[in-house]
């Protein structure tokens, strides 16, 4: 009897699952104890995750932290989001360290999504815009129903063109 071969150890799916929940719990460091609980659990993800780093990813976590956040203090700056007790012209320190976790997670748990760029376009589309107004439901943030259809749009090409590039190496 054949029995299925799993491309997985028993060491990679616990690193896929610690990168689950890892991410979960510094998405709810970031938008409910704000930059004092991410500069704690984020930094500590992402030493974690320094072990298990694949070739060229600091790149791109590199570049999406940077991305996410020049877009999102775009964002701001055009009075389309708005941070309660915020006075800056680039995003809080949480939602930047946010970026950062959240890129930590393209290689790893989330890989499997850019295998698929259509599948990545629409879950980007919808789950992103879901995650702005969850912070919103949590009075970190206060966005418009256009800002979510932008942001909608924006991630939905963000994952997509990743997973075009991931595809194509």
């Amino acid at each position: 009897m054949n029995l299925p071969v799993s491309r997985h150890s028993a060491g990679s799916k616990t690193a896929l699952l610690i990168n689950i929940a890892g991410f979960q719990l510094c998405w709810a460091a970031c938008v409910i104890g704000g930059t004092l609980w991410a500069v704690i659990c984020v930094p500590l993800f992402l030493g974690w995750h320094w072990t298990q780093r694949k070739p060229g990813e600091l790149w791109l976590i590199t570049l999406i932290t940077l991305g996410g956040s020049l877009f999102d203090s775009l964002l701001l700056n055009l009075n389309l989001l708005h941070f309660p007790d915020y006075e800056g012209a680039i995003i809080p320190l949480w939602l930047v360290l946010l970026w950062s976790a959240f890129a930590a997670t393209l290689r790893h748990s989330m890989a499997w999504l850019l295998e698929k760029p259509l599948l990545a376009a629409l879950l980007g589309g919808i789950a992103a815009p879901w995650s702005y107004y969850a912070g919103s439901l949590f009075d970190v943030i206060q966005l418009t129903t256009p800002v979510l259809v932008l942001i909608g749009i924006a991630w939905a090409l963000l994952l997509a063109a990743l997973s075009l590039y991931w595809r194509e190496r």
